[in-house]
């Protein structure tokens, strides 16, 4: 096999000693593999379902559409979302008069944001409106507001990607999060409307399993391993139409005979953002297909122990 890992040796290893041990040739345990290690590397980039793996089902979809949603509305809200806006601008007039040393605005400000009952996204804003002691609260403020890289301003965005790009990146744990309290209102960006963030966010939710669709399409490209001249769809089934949908980008080269095999490939997106790397998605390629291995090893083993034992081969 060709991709390059610290376990590749351990893995060419076992992979040499499985088709040995179970009567395959080394052309059809590599072609098996191969789409195997494609369909594990489905499963390991992310999305993931609920509690972890599954990520090539419908359930990783819905659990990345999701989290999609929730970090563009932490990223923006839209000028026609009363409430949110109105706590904004709450904490607009807080931060104002307290950068402004106001206290008499403050006062009014304090007063205005405690009545409206509005629940703020940030704790600490939250303290400082339902502090009783308004001079405390606005010493709080002060202190808070003049160190936020929250922006004063009314400036709605007119094209929300840029600044979707600028703010989200990949966590150390492989994981897209968006740098929050930025923009102008409560740490947000202003949009138009809810229709246009809406619609903005279904574009995003459909490029949900783009970094997987890589490893579908390398899996349907390599040939297929025969068994009594059938073609075997080893990693193929239950695979969610979410990982489908996106054009080719596959990376792979193939030489097979009975008694020697070469195969290299790879996913020309898939570690975009370095999620891959941060989700060690070779590593358990290589980890998974060992174990396999070994395991349909052992039940073989196990198998014809079995039939021994029972004198149904001597």
């Amino acid at each position: 096999m060709g991709m390059v890992h610290n376990n590749v040796r351990d893995f060419n290893a076992v992979l040499t000693m499985f088709a040995k041990e179970v009567g395959y040739t080394i052309e059809y345990a590599s072609l098996r593999e191969a789409a195997l290690m494609c369909r594990d590397a489905i499963t390991f980039t992310p999305p993931y379902a609920d509690g972890g793996g599954k990520g090539e089902t419908k359930q990783a979809e819905l659990v990345g559409k999701r989290a999609v949603a929730r970090d563009l509305n932490t990223l923006f809200v839209a000028v026609n979302d009363k409430t949110k806006v109105a706590g904004a601008m709450h904490l607009n007039r807080l931060a104002s008069s307290a950068r402004l040393r106001q206290f008499n605005d403050f006062s009014l400000a304090h007063k205005a944001a405690r009545e409206s009952g509005i629940i703020f996204d940030s704790n600490v804003a939250t303290k400082i409106v339902r502090d009783s002691d308004v001079l405390r609260a606005y010493q709080k403020a002060q202190n808070f507001f003049n160190t936020s890289s929250v922006k004063m301003g009314n400036n709605v965005v007119q094209d929300l990607a840029p600044v979707h790009r600028r703010y989200k990146y990949t966590s150390r744990q492989g994981k897209t999060k968006i740098i929050k309290n930025q923009g102008d209102y409560l740490g947000r960006f202003l949009v138009g409307s809810k229709s246009e963030l809406n619609a903005y966010i279904k574009q995003q939710q459909n490029l949900v399993g783009k970094l997987k669709a890589g490893w579908w399409n390398v899996m349907q490209a390599l040939p297929k391993p025969k068994k009594k001249g059938l073609e075997q769809n080893f990693g193929r089934k239950g695979v969610a139409g979410y990982v489908k949908k996106f054009p080719g980008n596959a990376i792979h080269n193939v030489y097979t005979s009975p008694s020697a095999v070469s195969i290299r490939f790879g996913n020309a997106i898939g570690n975009a953002g370095e999620k891959a790397t941060k989700n060690n998605v070779e590593g358990l390629m290589y980890t998974a297909a060992i174990l396999r291995m070994s395991r349909d090893m052992d039940q073989l083993l196990k198998r014809d122990a079995n039939n021994f034992n029972n004198g149904t081969i001597r």
